[in-house]
């Protein structure tokens, strides 16, 4: 492709979706698993006069498009794309590229960059859940050229993807969320899992930083690779040894720790997952040289959304912390640990439902499950579905606690849970039905 074709038409608005097509853009005619763009543009040809069609020689519907002089013809239109994206990269290289990956909550802490950062400077995030090899690529084409911050998610479930997308945005600012069990169907362990996610590293651009998580246990394989790439490594997490750490002081307040810096924020709950997007949010505006404290206030506000750890005030004396919506393995040890380190003079009662989509690794997952608890103090423990059968073998000897082989004998027990000066922590996947429940029961 020619840079000043290339140049000139990344003036334009790109589109992959026939129906949103406007006026005086380029429609990019992408074959996919279940239709094909090319159908399409032969009817905006007609009904747009000046939008240009990116199109493959090898189509069947070519013989209707070889006339225009508004079609460029190219061998992959796939390719074509990411070539462009490389261009508006190049482009862009003044600019600040942060890439997110990890096993979970990308697109909450992409949200949460973008807002913060967007207060500072113009800023720029990826489309919606826009992560793979076709919506990071479209979405870098559209990119805006003046924002200074420009925060993008890379997804994956295999081997090659991160570096197939990195290599494509070039960040110079890093981040891997965490290292969980998300694909372990496909890549068959939690090591090959990180070791997936690590391809990134290769391709920060150089002097560039990475963001890890000082409670992943692959901190430390994750800081080797990232060091001898020379790459510099900052961290998060509850870890004092982390470059920001923080600590629980109650149900809404921590104190976060960032080199000599130290602070309380006030939040509307201590949800790990929120707090971690908070301390990269933190580091990002330090490695920024931004003023953190002009969005400390703005942390206060934070909530979660119903069934991701929301918390909710029931009857008088009751504290319901929903997070019923997701579960794995990682997330699930973490909010566990967090609310086991909880204060409070209250009893703690702990619901968990089954992890879903674990496939042949279910078992032995959910028995971790149990092996973890084991060594905490909580004051009852119920469990929904067969799966957490395993967790129930494991604790049965250690907790009050009891089973229930589904959501519909639980729902008959439910008001025997709800406990007068108690806090609740329901915690499933979102295919369990504890979150229906506590939809019907509590909201």
């Amino acid at each position: 492709m020619k840079f000043d074709i290339a140049n000139k038409l990344l003036k334009k608005k790109f589109y992959i979706d026939s129906r949103l097509v406007k006026e005086n853009s380029v429609f990019i005619c992408i074959k996919g698993q279940y239709n094909d763009g090319h159908k399409y543009a032969k009817l905006i040809l007609n009904r747009f006069k000046r939008t240009i069609i990116i199109c493959e020689k090898n189509s069947i519907y070519f013989k209707d498009l070889k006339n225009s002089n508004r079609v460029i013809f190219c061998h992959s239109t796939k390719d074509f794309l990411i070539n462009l994206a490389r261009i508006k990269r190049y482009l862009l290289s003044s600019k600040n590229f942060i890439g997110i990956t990890g096993s979970s909550g990308k697109t909450s802490l992409k949200d949460l960059l973008f807002t913060v950062l967007n207060k500072y400077k113009k800023s720029y995030k990826s489309q919606n859940s826009f992560n793979n090899n076709i919506g990071l690529p479209y979405t870098l084409v559209n990119q805006n050229i003046k924002s200074e911050f420009n925060i993008y998610e890379l997804g994956m479930n295999n081997f090659g993807e991160i570096d197939y997308l990195s290599n494509i945005l070039k960040p110079n600012l890093a981040i891997i969320t965490n290292i969980g069990e998300a694909h372990l169907g496909n890549l068959g362990s939690i090591k090959n899992i990180a070791k997936a996610k690590s391809e990134i590293i290769k391709n920060i651009t150089k002097q560039g930083t990475i963001i890890l998580n000082h409670d992943c246990k692959f901190f430390d394989q994750l800081k080797k690779i990232s060091k001898k790439d020379k790459i510099k490594v900052l961290s998060f997490g509850s870890n004092s040894k982390a470059t920001v750490s923080y600590k629980v002081i109650s149900l809404n307040k921590i104190e976060i720790k960032l080199n000599n810096l130290k602070f309380n924020l006030k939040l509307n709950n201590v949800n790990p997952n929120i707090i971690n997007n908070i301390l990269v949010c933190i580091l990002v505006l330090n490695f920024f040289k931004l003023n953190i404290r002009k969005s400390k206030n703005y942390f206060n506000k934070i909530k979660n959304t119903r069934g991701r750890g929301n918390i909710v005030k029931f009857r008088k004396k009751i504290i319901i912390i929903d997070d019923s919506y997701n579960s794995n393995p990682s997330s699930l040890k973490s909010s566990i640990n967090e609310f086991e380190r909880l204060a409070t003079k209250k009893k703690k009662i702990l619901v968990i439902g089954d992890m879903l989509e674990l496939g042949k690794f279910s078992k032995k997952k959910h028995g971790e499950i149990g092996n973890y608890l084991s060594k905490m103090r909580f004051n009852r423990i119920l469990l929904v579905g067969k799966e957490s059968k395993e967790i129930f073998k494991k604790i049965k000897s250690t907790f009050w606690c009891k089973h229930f082989n589904n959501i519909n004998i639980f729902s008959k027990y439910f008001k025997n849970v709800l406990i007068e000066n108690s806090i609740i922590m329901f915690k499933a996947s979102n295919g369990v039905g504890l979150n229906k429940l506590l939809n019907k029961k509590i909201y």
